[in-house]
């Protein structure tokens, strides 16, 4: 091949590869578009309040607690709520008379800033929503103790060491139904998550998805 077939050979595949990459930001861009407007249409609330859900992640758990709640009654639970950002997003989906119930210490314990108490602004932050959340206040090993009702809907975002979270899927999971839906913040970084999905719930799993940070399964 001749320098100047190769060069063209080689610009070629370089167009090529940018062509790709702008495309798959195209993509991202539009995708991130439209969870937005989603957002400021059915759960603008959530905007307001301080998360480390992106906007991609509100829209998809949205979207799912939307769908399990086409059942009457369902029942939902958000293991670790901080400001309340996910619950508003959970809570704004329900509709049968579905509820969701909050189990968090809410004093910050598994948070980088600090410990602190954060259910007042929990409190303040739902309370256009509180007909369909109720706060359990405690740890969630000892609530789930009490706790007898069975679940359609489980989002995990309490603590993400591999014991912590272990220990969350332990106690709750067996409250599930067949069918049940759970959920999973920090799966692109944490490693206990990324190892308990791996071990309890993939070989469960009828069904799943992915976010970079987020995992979520339908359960046999």
């Amino acid at each position: 091949m001749s320098d100047i077939a190769q060069f063209i050979s080689y610009s070629a595949g370089r167009i090529k590869r940018r062509l790709i990459a702008c495309r798959k930001r195209l993509i991202s861009y539009i995708i991130t578009l439209r969870a937005y407007r989603y957002a400021k249409k059915y759960y603008p609330l959530s905007l307001q309040i301080f998360t480390h859900l992106t906007v991609d992640e509100k829209y998809k758990l949205y979207v799912l607690a939307r769908d399990v709640s086409k059942m009457q009654n369902a029942i939902f639970l958000e293991i670790g709520s901080y400001l309340g950002a996910s619950a508003v997003v959970i809570a704004s989906a329900l509709s049968n008379n579905s509820i969701l119930y909050c189990v968090d210490t809410w004093q910050n314990e598994t948070m980088d800033e600090g410990l602190r108490d954060t259910f007042a602004e929990f409190t303040e932050n739902t309370k256009t929503l509180a007909s369909r959340i109720i706060p359990l206040r405690g740890r969630s090993e000892i609530v789930a103790s009490s706790f007898d009702f069975p679940l359609n809907f489980i989002f995990f975002d309490g603590d993400h060491s591999y014991e912590g979270i272990k220990t969350d899927v332990d106690n709750w999971l067996p409250k599930l139904v067949n069918g049940g839906i759970v959920v999973f913040h920090d799966s692109g970084w944490a490693e206990g998550v990324q190892q308990v999905i791996k071990d309890d719930i993939m070989p469960r799993c009828a069904e799943y998805g992915t976010l970079p940070n987020m995992f979520w399964a339908k359960l046999l």
